[in-house]
């Protein structure tokens, strides 16, 4: 759908939205992905500071942090039709007068500026906070944001992390004017397998006496984990093979029982040991991370970049031998698909 809609915005051909109502339409909490970058989305950072981040460019950031930082909500008003202000969810509570809202520029000077920074603000000054959603022409389900007072200024998403109020187009190369409006409900979609193993592994945990070890059998059984393969993958859950293959190859962050068929979360401290430690002679690290030389590496690949590594290292005669799942996925991290 993406890459769909940036072909139409390349060769100008435009969608009819004349029937799109965006009061009706838009997600009551969001969040903001430009068009063309699946992978990034609209942050708060800090106190005031807005970003496009995706969560390679933060790393060490747990899922459920990045994610509530890239929360919005529309305050609708009622004096033009579509006028609204996007505000910082996490401050809804404050009621109709309070909260933080996405503000640009200076009123008494924005008008002799071509652009400027998006930050955000608890100002009520309505030439700073009011815009007008409209739809996309290019893309079912993304929206741009007009300054209400400044016809012709757009919130603008600007390579590789600046949002900007700013005088842009249909044409204006790398800046991206329209926004994919993704429903905070599905933010679970852009969780990784390690942090859909991970939350399951320390549900089990809650339950069970076994030193931290969760067996395989238990995690093939876990709700969530099913509905992650069956729902953002395609497929049915991993045998015990792929999941020994999973987390042998990404043995700094799990421990893997082989023998007992069985997997635990290495503590923080542990895996750091275990980036640091310099390997032993009997190291027991499977084939395809010591050498890097196995398709296998693909069914542990969670980022484009390490599909890239995986697919370079991995002979045709390896590559050939991939169920259909593994090389959709692997297809998918490699086009940028969002889930």
């Amino acid at each position: 759908q993406m890459l769909a809609a940036m072909e139409r915005r390349r060769t100008g051909v435009k969608l009819d939205v004349s029937f799109i109502k965006p009061r009706v339409s838009i997600p009551k909490e969001f969040m903001l992905c430009p068009l063309g970058h699946p992978d990034k989305f609209v942050r708060v950072v800090g106190e005031d500071r807005l970003c496009v981040q995706a969560r390679d460019e933060v790393p060490g950031t747990p899922f459920r942090d990045f994610f509530a930082a890239a929360r919005f909500s529309v305050w609708w008003l009622p004096e033009v039709n579509n006028m609204c202000r996007l505000r910082v969810q996490a401050s809804a509570a404050s009621g109709v007068e309070g909260g933080s809202h996405l503000a640009f520029g200076q009123s008494g000077d924005f008008a002799d500026k071509r652009e400027a920074a998006v930050a955000v603000s608890s100002t009520q000054d309505v030439k700073q906070n009011n815009v007008i959603a409209q739809a996309s022409p290019f893309s079912a389900g993304a929206y741009r944001f007009e300054g209400a007072f400044w016809p012709g200024r757009l919130f603008t998403f600007r390579p590789p992390s600046d949002l900007l109020m700013a005088k842009a187009g249909d044409d204006g190369g790398d800046d991206i004017v329209d926004f994919l409006l993704v429903d905070y409900s599905a933010a679970y979609k852009y969780m990784t397998m390690s942090e859909v193993l991970a939350e399951a592994v320390e549900k089990q945990n809650v339950v069970n006496t076994s030193g931290g070890y969760v067996k395989l059998g238990d995690l093939r059984a876990d709700l969530n984990i099913r509905l992650y393969f069956q729902q953002n993958l395609g497929s049915a859950v991993w045998n015990n093979k792929d999941f020994e293959t999973f987390f042998e190859g990404h043995y700094e962050q799990w421990d893997f029982d082989q023998k007992r068929a069985r997997v635990r979360l290495r503590p923080k401290e542990e895996q750091q040991q275990q980036l640091t430690q310099p390997k032993s002679q009997g190291d027991s690290t499977p084939r395809s991370v010591q050498e890097g030389a196995s398709a296998d590496l693909l069914i542990v690949a969670e980022t484009q970049s390490e599909v890239i590594r995986a697919s370079l290292a991995a002979s045709l005669e390896d590559l050939g031998g991939l169920s259909l799942p593994v090389l959709v996925r692997a297809l998918e991290r490699l086009a940028g698909a969002p889930y």
